[in-house]
């Protein structure tokens, strides 16, 4: 068997849609119960679905680049398992480096040409590499996050440095990886820098704040077609 054999098979689809109704439904419950606590702490109806309201519409915006990297992630490891990795926890830069960092370390370079084998090692490594964060949460997170409140409130702008540090530290870890695999790799993570700057300076001068919710999903599209042209041109 091979890999999108098992990856695309319909048994992965009923456990991934099965894991992924149980989500929906803890999200409902929850869901609920917030409803009924602003009408229990004196908030009327009508100004608890505004929220409700105004809510959907922001947490919808920037799944727009999520939809988006599902595309792209499920050509290639499957649309199973990339559906559930960014459905439930994920990013798609992660789940992208750590699949292709799993395939190769079988000494696979193509998912079409690997054995059913690496389809269980993939599913592990993006599981296991992962799962920390999450579990460490459960018994730090309450206290971390009232830590980097008082931080912020106390030293001004140290918490923005803090995220800002987190995000240099990731982009230490992702980029070069892509960077050393070839002159195409380079011209796209290039291009899709320079679109993600123009973006944010457009929204920060017409005042088109929205535009940077828009910014990812802009940047995967026009990332993945300059691969393409660079790939003509250079490849």
């Amino acid at each position: 068997m091979t890999y999108f054999d098992v990856a695309t098979a319909p048994l992965v689809y009923i456990l991934v849609a099965i894991g992924i109704a149980m989500v929906v439904g803890v999200a409902l419950i929850s869901g609920r119960k917030a409803f009924q606590k602003c009408l229990d702490v004196g908030m009327s109806e009508a100004e608890t679905k505004g929220v409700v309201k105004a809510s959907s519409v922001f947490a919808l915006v920037p799944s727009f680049s999520i939809v988006i990297g599902l595309i792209s992630l499920s050509a290639l490891i499957g649309l199973p398992w990339a559906w559930w990795r960014l459905s439930v926890v994920g990013a798609v830069t992660y789940e992208t480096m750590v699949a292709q960092m799993a395939a190769d370390a079988m000494g696979y370079t193509s998912f079409a040409d690997a054995p059913a084998a690496v389809f269980g090692n993939v599913m592990f490594c993006m599981t296991i590499g992962i799962i920390f964060g999450c579990v460490m949460l459960v018994f730090v997170g309450k206290k971390l996050m009232t830590s980097y409140g008082k931080m912020r409130s106390s030293n001004g702008n140290w918490g923005l440095v803090m995220n800002s540090c987190f995000m240099i530290a990731m982009f230490a870890v992702m980029v070069p990886g892509s960077l050393t695999k070839g002159t195409v790799y380079c011209l796209t993570f290039l291009t899709s820098a320079v679109c993600s700057f123009l973006i944010a300076k457009i929204a920060q001068v017409t005042g088109a704040k929205w535009l940077n919710q828009f910014n990812l999903a802009i940047c995967l599209i026009l990332g993945m077609a300059s691969s393409l042209l660079w790939t003509n041109l250079v490849g």
